[in-house]
């Protein structure tokens, strides 16, 4: 299956091309079959984050000058915005490393767990179209924060793109590629447990031990997926409110720039800015999107029961047991912890949502910059 093939690429370069960014202390074992975490990888990445941390300092002094005097009518105001802008990526530079030091082990036994589970008890052969589509969709998404071709076009024609701009927007590039690395195992997780819940119940049972094996199994990955968005939780939900901001501060710009007066070759050179603008939006949005899509599609395996036993009849210790699965999972769909804000138990409109929130900031702060004027 080509699809098959190209996520199976697709994930083995993302493995190791977040250990060369030291955005993980653990590698892959193709004789174990698994993650194995390294003393020599969690150094280097203690390293990495700790350079990351000072060298904060020098990106937030480059920020106070990114933008040139009189580059925008309503400068001091979009300096407030950029400023703000800058504080919220150390925010989510902290709170990366904080759940790097409290879940990463955590998160990659529970790879390693639901991976023995499909390749072992479920036999696996090719992953669902769905998992090879969404998975590559979501590394595209992650490989899109590698272009900064926005923040070098905005200077276009204004000024000479020095090594310092370069160096910035590296950082920048940097800890946006360390936020998204977060969320793609995030997705990764929710990819591989629908995986496991949608063969789990394709499985055939002829006894009452079959109907067990496969009852306790399929708890066994509800309670892994309850752990995992558990775990992911807060840095998701801050990742959203970022990408709020961030949104809202590239409608602004984009306004900032098209609200100026230029000559027909700037407003030629404008026509590009806020076609790159555009673009980053979307690709935002639809990443948000793309979140929202894969926990519907989990969470329509988790609603998903077994078939009854066909011969009840001469089975009724087998169909009870089934029974009183539907009715626990009843149950359980109504209790309050499946209705927390870290379990998605939303549906397509959140995703809209944001974008309304994002449009109607972006509408708000525009109107903010006339009165600050």
């Amino acid at each position: 299956m080509r699809l098959g093939k190209l996520s199976r690429l697709a994930l083995r370069f993302w493995i190791r091309f977040i250990l060369v960014m030291g955005f993980s202390s653990h590698y892959y074992s193709p004789t174990r079959r698994s993650l194995v975490h390294s003393r020599i990888l969690q150094t280097f990445d203690w390293l990495l984050m700790a350079i990351n941390l000072v060298a904060f300092y020098a990106y937030y002094k480059y920020a106070q000058t990114y933008f040139m005097e009189a580059t925008f009518r309503r400068q001091g105001f979009v300096m407030q915005v950029s400023t703000f802008n800058v504080f919220q990526q150390l925010m989510m530079t902290v709170t990366n490393i904080v759940w790097h030091l409290l879940f990463e082990r955590e998160v990659c036994e529970t790879y390693n767990e639901v991976s023995r589970i499909l390749e072992q008890d479920l036999k696996l052969e090719e992953h669902s179209r769905f998992y090879c589509l969404a998975f590559l969709a979501k590394i595209l998404n992650f490989l899109h924060n590698m272009n900064f071709g926005l923040s070098v076009i905005i200077h276009w024609g204004r000024r000479p793109f020095s090594a310092w701009d370069l160096l910035a927007n590296l950082y920048f590039v940097y800890n946006s590629l360390a936020r998204d690395a977060v969320q793609v195992v995030y997705v990764l997780l929710l990819l591989k447990l629908s995986e496991a819940l949608r063969l789990n119940g394709q499985q055939e049972y002829g006894s009452y031990s079959g109907l067990m094996k496969l009852l306790h199994r399929q708890e066994r990955l509800l309670g892994i997926g309850r752990r995992v968005h558990q775990m992911f939780t807060w840095l998701v939900a801050m990742a959203l409110f970022y990408l709020v901001f961030f949104n809202t501060a590239t409608i602004y710009l984009g306004y900032s720039v098209f609200a100026q007066e230029h000559d027909p070759l700037g407003l030629y050179g404008t026509g590009w800015k806020l076609l790159f603008m555009v673009f980053s939006f979307l690709v935002i949005l639809w990443d948000v999107l793309l979140l929202q899509i894969i926990c519907e599609k989990l969470l329509a395996e988790e609603n998903q029961v077994c078939a009854s036993p066909k011969d009840v009849a001469s089975s009724r210790t087998t169909y009870r047991q089934w029974d009183m699965s539907v009715l626990r999972r009843a149950i359980r769909r109504a209790s309050p912890e499946n209705n927390v804000f870290g379990m998605f138990r939303m549906d397509m409109r959140c995703a809209f949502a944001l974008i309304s929130c994002s449009l109607s900031y972006g509408i708000i702060i525009i109107q903010i910059g006339y009165i600050a004027d």
